[in-house]
């Protein structure tokens, strides 16, 4: 999973990849609130996003489809934001999956 707080985080990230301008839309407009943007990869499918969905020290704010990615917006008790940018792969599977699409703003 790649974190981005500010634009030099941008560099990690190739130009070619499709999340890029999501992610560089999302960073140019964070303001003082404490925010992290995640890039979910292949290899992070068995994270526990599913299980954060339901939990009860973390709301689920919104899940939006946005060119070809998935953004799904979560906050703490705490006033925490953390928005998970997870690619519309064939990876994207199982409960993960599920718990996007059934949260996900038509």
């Amino acid at each position: 999973m790649l974190k981005f707080t500010s634009t030099a985080d941008l560099l990690r990230l190739q130009s070619t990849d499709p999340a890029q301008p999501v992610i560089s839309t999302l960073i140019s407009n964070l303001n003082t609130d404490p925010v992290t943007i995640a890039l979910m990869q292949p290899h992070d499918v068995d994270h526990p996003l599913a299980e954060l969905c339901n939990a009860e020290d973390v709301s689920l704010e919104g899940v939006i489809e946005q060119g070809g990615v998935f953004l799904v917006v979560l906050q703490t008790d705490y006033q925490y934001g953390i928005i998970f940018v997870v690619p519309d792969a064939d990876w994207l599977n199982g409960e993960l999956r599920r718990c996007i699409e059934q949260n996900l703003y038509n």
